[in-house]
């Protein structure tokens, strides 16, 4: 069962195959052969075990073709050997270019010049056997050879570039929408000037609009390298061929359109080949952006790590303080039974006193109170002006809790680290404003110091502007002063991060 199914496997290939061969035959000329591309692409990109089939479908079609022109003269010995011979000489040179460039499926920039170079061979196999075996050869060699050699060229960039797309269809470039979109907008304009070339009887206007069917390809190449470069090129290429006459005759040439097709040819390998080194700057940009990305996922981290450190401590100093309270309690409870009422009142204002330090002191590690009430609740707290020992007026809007906790905090010790920066006041006008644009949301701050300041100068924090600066850049952020005694930041998110956990 199983060599009958690989059998009827390769008949239908080789079927197939056949039928793709005729058709595209069907729709060629000596400038623009189909057949050709067709061959190469499929011996390029097939594996080994399916050439046999390929030969077979190629010998087939030759012979569909040519056994007819018996009737008009042709020789016997051409008509019958050729066609069994012309793809083997063909598939000899694809099996030295596989071998020596096995990756030339990811080396894309060699895949034109590859090409050029099997168009050349096929057309001087072509023409060797037609020497051969005295078939076809009513033009001169070298007409027939810049025919034949322009022809599979043009032929192999139909079927070589889409097949390349498709092989590497997975990958990231391809599935960027832009690119379906430019690819649409280059389309239409190709049409159009195919409409309109069609529409013209002018020679020299028609040649002009069949050249600038190029632009769209320069446009696609400059935008998205090489995959831009390929579409541009097949869609300049079906263009160009559809104005061809449909002969279906041995030495069909259409002498208006050719040396339009020679400069497609040449534009078409030179922007493919400045395509594919575009392609590799824009690959190598893009991994800059995925590790600049992951960098700063990294700092976020770290960041939330050292806030979550903070936190804990933060906790057992609050246990700490709840259990030194009771023994304070206690010890309050039992002078006053002893009837020591003095040092009781001493006792307690003592532990009031520390309590006090106790919860500037947690406040400054970290602000619990900013899980609950949010960022707003905390600029505003009595315990912030004490800790930068000034004086807070707020003008706040939007709801800071649509913003994630890492983003809150990090906002807080940004302001902190302003007031640090900024000359000494008595007072500090703080606005702040909650923003959401498109997929990102994030908080604005204003800082602005009082512009009396104090008498006495307390030496500058050297190490505020440079921890704001890092804080900025990491929760992607920027900062701007305004003047001496005002300072601008601004910190952002994406959407998705405002509802993830808190830590």
């Amino acid at each position: 069962m199983a060599a009958r199914r690989d059998i009827a496997q390769s008949a239908l290939l080789s079927t197939a195959y056949c039928a793709c061969f005729l058709l595209a035959w069907r729709s060629s000329m000596d400038q623009w052969y189909l057949p050709a591309g067709l061959r190469v692409a499929a011996l390029l990109f097939l594996p080994y075990r399916l050439w046999p089939c390929l030969l077979v479908g190629d010998a087939a079609a030759l012979l569909a073709i040519r056994v007819p022109m018996l009737e008009r003269g042709a020789n016997p010995l051409w008509v019958w050997a050729s066609p069994f011979l012309l793809m083997p000489c063909v598939a000899l040179a694809v099996h030295a270019a596989r071998r020596h460039l096995p990756r030339l499926l990811q080396q894309e920039y060699l895949l034109l010049p590859l090409a050029l170079a099997l168009a050349l061979w096929s057309t001087l196999c072509n023409l060797a056997l037609n020497a051969l075996f005295k078939g076809y050869t009513a033009l001169a060699p070298l007409e027939a050879l810049t025919r034949y050699w322009l022809g599979d060229y043009l032929g192999m960039l139909m079927f070589i570039l889409p097949a390349l797309l498709w092989l590497r269809r997975k990958e990231p470039g391809i599935a960027r929408p832009e690119l379906h979109r430019n690819v649409l907008l280059s389309a239409a304009a190709v049409l159009a000037l195919f409409l309109v070339a069609g529409a013209t009887h002018d020679h020299l206007a028609q040649q002009m609009l069949m050249a600038m069917m190029v632009v769209p390809s320069i446009v696609l190449t400059l935008l998205h390298g090489w995959r831009g470069a390929a579409v541009g090129i097949v869609l300049a290429n079906v263009a160009i061929g559809i104005m061809l006459p449909d002969t279906m005759t041995l030495a069909a040439y259409h002498a208006e359109a050719f040396q339009a097709q020679v400069a497609l040819a040449a534009a078409a390998t030179v922007l493919f080949v400045v395509g594919s080194r575009l392609s590799i700057a824009f690959e190598r940009a893009r991994r800059f952006r995925h590790d600049h990305q992951q960098a700063l996922q990294f700092a976020q981290a770290s960041y939330l790590q050292a806030e979550r450190t903070l936190r804990r401590r933060v906790v057992e100093y609050s246990d700490l303080a709840v259990h030194m309270n009771r023994l304070r309690k206690d010890i309050v409870a039992h002078l006053r039974a002893r009837g020591q009422h003095a040092a009781a009142m001493e006792m307690t204002r003592s532990g009031m006193i520390q309590t006090r330090l106790l919860d500037e002191y947690v406040t400054a590690l970290y602000p619990l109170g900013i899980e609950t009430h949010g960022l707003y609740a905390m600029l505003r707290s009595v315990a912030m002006g004490n800790l930068c020992e000034t004086e807070f007026q707020c003008r706040l809007r939007g709801d800071p809790m649509r913003l994630s906790l890492g983003l809150q905090l990090a906002a807080y010790r940004c302001v902190r680290d302003v007031v640090e920066a900024l000359p000494p006041a008595r007072r500090h006008l703080v606005r702040a404003r909650v923003w959401h644009a498109g997929g990102r949301q994030g908080i604005a701050v204003c800082v602005l110091a009082d512009a009396s300041p104090l008498e006495r100068q307390r030496p500058p924090a050297r190490d505020a502007d440079g921890e704001l600066a890092m804080r900025l850049k990491v929760h992607g952020g920027t900062c701007r002063r305004r003047h001496a005694y005002s300072l601008s930041f601004l910190v952002s998110e994406s959407r998705a991060a405002g509802i993830s956990p808190r830590p």
